[in-house]
């Protein structure tokens, strides 16, 4: 049978992602970070770690608006199969490959979800469980794993037909491509990755492939490794003597008491690989070329609050755990991109069978057995020559389009006039009419501001910058003085942020101006000054719009951190009492009166919220542990299982 490509539907029980928020975030992600265990972990990748900046997904807004209330859905995907692989892709949803099936047995070699639903996991908030997923740009789950990607058929080895994926990437301004391959005779489903930096500056570069694989109790995993790191969300990342960390055999993900990441490094490995084996001895390789050195284990342990995320994220069943693939030895480091340059590698996956890595046998025989049986597996395979193969095919131009993403690669282009950008004969970069772009491509293009809504969309970078400075008026014109603000603002500047702040307020008083200053008294630690301006964005915006929603939010956590909760309550009262809130919204402005209440010294109330239900909100976040600490504080007991989160009961400390 020789490879095919087509495009299909994917029918199952599936959530709307919904429209993006009406704000960017204006402050970075708050994330621990991490001490590297100076005896451990080398100097180098201790550097990196120090180094990392925290994730900020700015310009992109937010994806919150989804609840898990599903239907059932045809969501478009395109199928590449032949006589021993067929892969199920997702070209609308960020490039996921959904599913990965051994024709000839018809097992799922991935965790394949059996429903879409959206949780709190990514940058950008929404994010679902399953598959590989390919992230770019900063630490967590990318900016566009829940977006379009442009998608197109392309050329393959032997005349078999591809499909490769691309976008830019705003945050970091980068392009990539993802080229998924299926020879006509391979029993391999090769990825190969192409990124660009088109910039004269060098770029933050981060890039992990997540693989959700089936977990029981007896699933094993292993992987190339010369040393391995642990970090289980304590603030550290230690070197471990693998494959026991104590009494812990980490290679069991199904039996960990609590959620942890193992990072496996493999520099200088030629052929780094991981595979997933279940307990019957077949399971998922994945390998690589030497680009790709890091590879991870993420468990989420087996406490109760660790059952409870996995029953979240797939309500329709089925345990998985994580194996993963990046550029740098652990996910806390970030690697230096020059400018105008290009990396690539190439990733396969396929089935292996391990005869001799069951539970029942002892670890290390175990390890020696999948070392045996892997590098067996893949020596029929020259992963280097087909790397070189396929970064040919990389540099062709597409066949036909199946998928448009965004247009702001075009807008890009148009605003870099062509002398800092890159070759678009693999990846064209079409305009995208109707897009969050096009009011952007307008400015480029004509100069002049579009009659469009104010903050439908931000951007970020030097050239914006002048592009905003160049406006006729542009001194006094409420617009272009906003976005000069909010960029003078992400880049640290903040007596400037102020001037432009005010001036558009001068030109015509706006609640995302104020809310801007805000954020920049928030970043001078004027908590106070930061919850009063937010109160007065509130005042301009309308009842029941999404903006005002938003605003509510961010004014009770500016509060809270100004531990003002006379404010809190009063807020959260009158937003309960007076505003049209829905679904998430109304849960997080409970939570924020329970702890009001609590703070206040009115345990009663608290209680008597916290029995009424209605504190869960559609998107609760990874490791948030509000809840449950609420509930300890409140009944002095753990929260009923429904309400359980948390992933770390009994796990060691590092």
């Amino acid at each position: 049978m020789t490879t095919t490509i087509r495009q299909s539907v994917l029918t199952l029980s599936a959530g709307e992602i919904g429209r993006p928020g009406p704000f960017p975030p204006l402050e970075a992600e708050a994330v621990t970070r991490l001490r590297a265990d100076a005896t451990s972990v080398p100097d180098d990748i201790a550097a990196r770690v120090a180094a990392a900046p925290p994730p900020w997904s700015f310009p992109y807004h937010p994806q919150s608006e989804y609840d898990r209330e599903r239907r059932t859905r045809d969501i478009d995907v395109v199928v590449l199969e032949n006589e021993h692989l067929r892969a199920t892709i997702v070209p609308s949803l960020g490039g996921r490959i959904w599913s990965l099936v051994d024709v000839a047995s018809g097992a799922e070699l991935l965790s394949a979800n059996k429903a879409f639903q959206p949780a709190n996991l990514a940058l950008r908030d929404a994010w679902f469980a399953g598959g590989v997923e390919f992230n770019i740009g900063m630490r967590g789950h990318s900016p566009t794993t829940c977006d379009p990607l442009h998608a197109a058929v392309v050329d393959g080895p032997g005349g078999a037909p591809g499909l490769r994926m691309w976008e830019f990437e705003r945050a970091r301004g980068l392009v990539f491509a993802i080229d998924v391959h299926l020879a006509h005779d391979s029993d391999l489903l090769a990825v190969h990755v192409r990124v660009v930096n088109p910039d004269t500056a060098s770029a933050s570069m981060y890039w992990w492939t997540n693989i959700a694989v089936p977990e029981t109790d007896g699933t094993r995993v292993i992987a190339a490794s010369r040393t391995t790191y642990a970090s289980d969300y304590s603030g550290r990342l230690v070197g471990i003597d693998a494959p026991y960390r104590g009494d812990i055999d980490i290679t069991l993900p199904g039996q960990h008491p609590g959620a942890a990441d193992y990072f496996f490094d493999g520099t200088g490995i030629d052929v780094p690989w991981i595979t997933a084996i279940g307990e019957d001895g077949t399971g998922l390789l994945h390998a690589s070329t030497a680009r790709l050195v890091g590879r991870k284990l993420f468990c989420w342990g087996n406490g109760q609050g660790a059952r409870r995320w996995q029953e979240w994220l797939s309500p329709e069943g089925g345990r998985y755990a994580e194996i993963q693939a990046g550029l740098a030895p652990t996910q806390f480091e970030y690697l230096e991109m020059p400018a105008r340059a290009e990396w690539s590698w190439t990733e396969v996956f396929g089935k292996v069978r391990v005869d001799g890595a069951g539970p029942e046998h002892a670890t290390p025989d175990a390890i020696q057995a999948a070392d045996r049986d892997v590098q067996s597996r893949l020596s029929t395979h020259d992963i280097d020559a087909l790397h070189g193969e396929l970064s040919d095919f990389a540099r062709r131009a597409p066949l036909s389009i199946l998928n448009r993403g965004s247009g702001w690669g075009a807008v890009e282009r148009t605003l870099r006039r062509a002398d800092e950008w890159i070759d678009e004969t693999p990846t064209p970069f079409p305009v995208v009419e109707g897009d969050d772009s096009a009011p952007w491509n307008d400015l480029v293009v004509h100069g002049v501001i579009p009659p469009t809504a104010f903050v439908g969309s931000h951007v970020r970078g030097d050239r914006w910058e002048r592009q905003l400075r160049s406006i006729p008026g542009a001194d006094t014109d409420a617009f272009a003085q906003y976005h000069l603000g909010v960029l003078a603002h992400v880049t640290g500047d903040a007596e400037a942020a102020r001037v432009h702040l005010r001036a558009s307020n001068v030109a015509a008083p706006s609640a995302a101006a104020t809310r801007a200053l805000g954020f920049v008294a928030l970043q001078q630690g004027d908590a106070a000054d930061a919850a009063r301006r937010l109160r007065d964005a509130i005042a301009l915006t309308s009842a029941g719009s999404p903006e005002r929603a938003a605003l509510i939010l961010e004014t009770l956590d500016v509060l809270r951190r100004a531990e003002d909760f006379e404010q809190v309550r009063g807020l959260a009262i009158t937003a309960l009492r007076d505003e049209v809130l829905t679904g998430s919204v109304t849960a997080r402005v409970r939570l924020a009166l329970v702890e009001a209440e609590l703070e206040v010294g009115d345990r009663e109330s608290a209680a008597a919220l916290l029995r009424g239900g209605g504190i869960l909100p559609a998107n609760f976040r990874e490791g948030e542990d509000r809840i449950a600490m609420l509930w300890q504080r409140t009944f002095g007991e753990k929260p009923p299982r429904e309400l359980d989160f948390s992933m770390f009961e009994g796990a060691e400390v590092l």
